[in-house]
């Protein structure tokens, strides 16, 4: 009896994973339309700083990125360094959006609107957060879905033969989308997450708070249960998607984490992050009934609409197979920590896919604050932070940190250049931010010398970030603080006069940042 009820109960958990996986096809036209979406926005909030980062003489001389890429990375990008062939790729990302938006030929359109997703990546690779790596996969097994079989052109000339489509896609694409939670999840069971103190540390002192943000930091309570709420959210509610099989539950838990990152976009600064994870939730709720049998399979035939068209529907799913078991050894060695090293070939293999799985995000936050400022002599003899528009350079902390930054793509290169990683890309981003400067301005105002200089305030003992010190003009706290500690070092400097940062690789190292 006892075996019978074990047999019965994980044939019904099988049951509910493959429920789960069985994707609505309303849904997959609510994806699209928002990754077309997704697709227009970033090109054109990419246009703000267009020379800045697409220019041979901008922050990422192309050179200089492609020996700092991995091996097997990629992109159109590198074919020709001109401003022309570089807007041609951006707008061609725009008109591919536009395309999936109103499912016009969508097959086509997620193949050129994934290929000219990872090209831009990889361009601006240290500009981007886990929100760009994600929508590159979400991109990628989109390929493989019936991106056009509803409210889409493509729909008016197709019969329709079921509500929903189970497939190795369907599932792969599930598993993508739930993958991030649970790895993000994970990642934060330590220290400032487990203590509640965590979220007050992201809005504050790691200056990734809106102005929202800020108010709501104000309350202790709100902030520590926000901590605790988001642990629980990331580790459970992908399980309970998975293996309910009930569909309420299933569009609840959907619309849970789509409010979810409603509420990240009006409270953090971190991009696109929030409504690429919006246009995952999209695909996965369930508005009708499973659909099995027959009408299933006419319907997995049917296998047209695919962008690898010439192949039968056993080598696409082969394919498929073969690339979600990519991606899983990549989520393992990631999760196995930076001192697993990758074999070469799984190295080669998710670079040239895209199918990298970095998703501990804000798995490590602290007790310590951080910023950045660019110190330039300009020719009038003027002193003033290239870093923040022209404005006169203070020796202190900058108000707002790395958010009073132009921008989330500044706040994320500045974020990571102290790293160790960082370090050949040091003086061409000094090198770039004294070309644009000059560019833009008069020969009377042309940088003589940059100096980007970059500072951490460690308080070991505080709590919360509530409890910080307030700080002097030299950045030391205003009340005797012996747990307090400030450090500051040159990261780059123009003209390049060598590495004034001393032991800063080798600090950042040993403290884990």
């Amino acid at each position: 009896m006892a075996s019978s009820c074990l047999t019965l109960g994980i044939a019904r958990l099988f049951a509910n994973v493959r429920s789960a996986a069985q994707l609505d096809r309303k849904s997959i036209a609510a994806f699209r339309i928002a990754a077309g979406g997704v697709l227009i926005a970033d090109a054109l909030l990419r246009s703000r700083d267009f020379w800045l980062f697409f220019s041979p003489k901008g922050l990422f001389p192309p050179s200089t990125l492609q020996n700092y890429l991995e091996p097997g990375c990629w992109s159109l990008n590198f074919l020709n360094e001109s401003i022309w062939w570089q807007a041609t790729l951006l707008a061609t990302q725009a008109a591919a959006g536009l395309s999936l938006m109103v499912g016009y030929f969508s097959s086509i359109s997620s193949c050129v609107a994934w290929v000219v997703w990872i090209s831009i990546l990889r361009r601006t690779e240290p500009a981007a957060n886990a929100g760009t790596y994600w929508m590159a996969c979400l991109l990628y097994w989109s390929m493989f879905l019936p991106l056009g079989d509803e409210l889409s052109i493509d729909s008016l000339r197709k019969k329709k033969t079921t509500h929903a489509t189970l497939s190795f896609a369907s599932a792969a694409f599930l598993a993508q989308v739930l993958v991030v939670y649970v790895y993000a999840g994970i990642s934060k069971l330590q220290g400032d997450w487990l203590n509640g103190s965590a979220i007050a540390y992201v809005l504050s002192v790691h200056d990734h708070g809106t102005w929202v943000g800020e108010l709501l930091n104000t309350s202790k309570a709100a902030t520590k249960f926000l901590t605790l709420s988001t642990l629980f959210l990331e580790i459970g509610g992908p399980f309970l998607f998975l293996f309910c099989g009930n569909h309420f539950v299933r569009r609840s838990i959907a619309l849970i984490f789509i409010l979810f990152h409603v509420g990240i976009w009006i409270t953090l600064s971190v991009g696109m992050f929030s409504p690429i994870g919006i246009t995952a939730w999209l695909a996965l709720v369930p508005w009708h009934t499973n659909r099995t049998g027959p009408q299933m399979k006419k319907h997995e035939h049917s296998q047209s609409h695919m962008p690898f068209f010439l192949c039968s529907r056993r080598i696409t799913n082969c394919f498929v197979t073969a690339s979600l078991f990519i991606a899983a050894l990549a989520l393992f060695y990631n999760a196995a920590g930076h001192g697993k090293k990758h074999p070469r070939w799984l190295t080669l293999a998710k670079n040239a896919l895209a199918l990298e799985q970095p998703w501990g995000v804000f798995g490590q936050v602290g007790p310590q604050e951080q910023w950045v400022t660019g110190k330039a002599t300009l020719k009038d003899t003027s002193v003033v932070d290239l870093l923040r528009h022209g404005r006169p350079f203070k020796a202190v902390r900058p108000p707002g940190g790395f958010s009073s930054l132009p921008n989330h793509r500044w706040h994320k290169i500045f974020w990571e250049l102290p790293k160790s990683r960082q370090a050949p890309l040091r003086e061409a981003v000094a090198a770039g931010l004294v070309a644009d400067w000059n560019r833009r301005n008069p020969e009377s105002k042309a940088v003589q010398t940059l100096e980007i200089y970059f500072t951490q305030v460690v308080h070991k003992s505080k709590s919360t970030a509530n409890e910080f010190p307030q700080l002097n003009e030299e950045g030391i706290a205003r009340e005797f603080a012996p747990d307090t500690t400030l450090r500051q070092w040159l990261l780059a400097s123009w003209p390049p006069r060598g590495r004034g940062s001393g032991n800063l690789d080798r600090f950042l190292d040993e403290n884990g940042t």
